[in-house]
């Protein structure tokens, strides 16, 4: 992609005048879909309007169908593998940036999906990358200030990571399987009695094509556009996803709603080819500000903020930022989600660290990106929420784990 296609980009996304054109978007190659993806959560500068309609980005993609896709199964696959189906559906339950789902059953009976790759991206991907990272670095040479205050080196990185290992579908059978690890080694001590994972048939998958359980369910993106999700099912979200974060550091690392199915009152983990970890400084530090916020002690907040930070501030410059921060926080107390975003201010709260002379490890936006996933979803299906209220019994609940220890 050469860089007038990226100021083309730019320019649709943060166009005021009219909402991104998808056909266009996708049509510019992978690594600009992952681009909008990611636009897709900044609430804190883009419009509601503006991100809701770049997240059809994630489940609403240009499909493969008919004898495109036979032929791709047949070129990722050993001459004997459609051997082992009774029958295929050769229309997509799922397409999305990297791949598609299509629903079959086995010779033995059981129903399944298919998941492949829709095509070799892997190339064009690395190299639009690079001609990106050169484009950011001219940026930054002029604009310094852009380094440290949005990160964009950083968030290019964290797309590429993940990207990569989406390309290949051996990681998001290991993946899943340290997740699921996780759940079997802790579900006595902390309540994961709601988390599923769907069963994966090793022996007919590989790097480009992965057989797994089909769940007979709905995703949670779906529920919540047709607002059919429960408020107390959306909480169990970040019940479980919490877990992951702030008692372990490992967890799934792309926890949109198209990722999660509900069935028989259980959320179902899909599309676990990115897996997200971070440090403990940084894992501590999140939970311990998200303890204050949640009970509205700001002066708190600003100190669990600073000991985040690879590089603390003190003495004047410490005072100001405190200042600065009880100002930003001023409208929030008893506010709802709808009232005041909880993304916006969490962007807007590392920016404010960042311009006061803190510096902040790369593994902050995986945890950032999760929280306005789970921002996100009460905004859609409980906008009326105080949030931070109901956050009180889970942040005790870890606490209480955590103290356990």
């Amino acid at each position: 992609m050469k860089w007038i296609m990226f100021i083309r980009l730019f320019k649709q996304i943060f166009s005021k005048k009219k909402l991104p054109d998808l056909d266009f978007i996708q049509k510019q190659g992978l690594l600009a879909v992952k681009i909008a993806q990611t636009f897709a959560l900044r609430i804190d500068f883009l419009s509601e309007e503006t991100c809701t309609h770049l997240a059809k980005l994630y489940t609403k993609t240009t499909p493969i169908e008919g004898e495109n896709f036979r032929s791709l199964i047949t070129a990722y696959t050993n001459p004997t593998f459609l051997d082992h189906f009774k029958e295929i559906d050769e229309t997509p339950v799922g397409s999305a940036s990297v791949g598609q789902v299509h629903k079959a059953i086995l010779n033995t009976g059981e129903v399944v999906v298919i998941k492949f790759i829709k095509q070799d991206f892997k190339k064009k991907f690395e190299k639009d990358v690079k001609s990106l990272r050169r484009f950011i670095r001219f940026i930054i040479f002029f604009y310094p200030k852009l380094k440290r205050v949005a990160d964009p080196v950083g968030i290019l990185e964290h797309i590429e990571t993940y990207t990569l290992a989406e390309l290949d579908l051996r990681n998001e059978i290991a993946h899943g399987e340290v997740l699921k690890e996780i759940y079997e080694t802790n579900k006595v001590r902390f309540d994961l009695s709601r988390l599923r994972f769907p069963k994966i048939y090793h022996e007919l998958s590989n790097e480009y094509v992965l057989v797994s359980e089909f769940i007979e369910g709905e995703t949670v993106d779906k529920l919540l556009e047709e607002k059919r999700l429960p408020f107390k099912d959306i909480l169990e979200i970040f019940h479980i996803h919490g877990f992951y974060i702030f008692l372990i550091g490992t967890f799934h690392g792309d926890l949109h709603p198209g990722n999660m199915i509900l069935k028989d009152d259980c959320f179902y983990f899909i599309d676990t080819g990115a897996i997200s970890e971070v440090g403990k400084k940084i894992q501590t530090g999140l939970f311990e500000f998200m303890t204050h916020l949640a009970y509205y002690d700001f002066d708190q907040c600003a100190e669990a903020l600073n000991h985040m930070a690879e590089k603390e501030i003190s003495g004047k410059a410490y005072q100001a930022y405190h200042e600065k921060l009880l100002i930003l926080y001023k409208d929030f107390k008893g506010k709802t989600v709808s009232e005041v975003s909880l993304t916006r201010k969490m962007m807007e709260t590392i920016k404010l660290g960042v311009n006061s002379g803190m510096v902040f490890e790369k593994g902050m936006f995986p945890i950032i990106k999760s929280m306005m996933y789970l921002d996100g979803m009460v905004l859609k299906g409980a906008p009326d929420t105080v949030l931070m209220v109901e956050m009180r019994q889970f942040i005790e609940e870890f606490d209480a784990v955590k103290d356990s220890e």
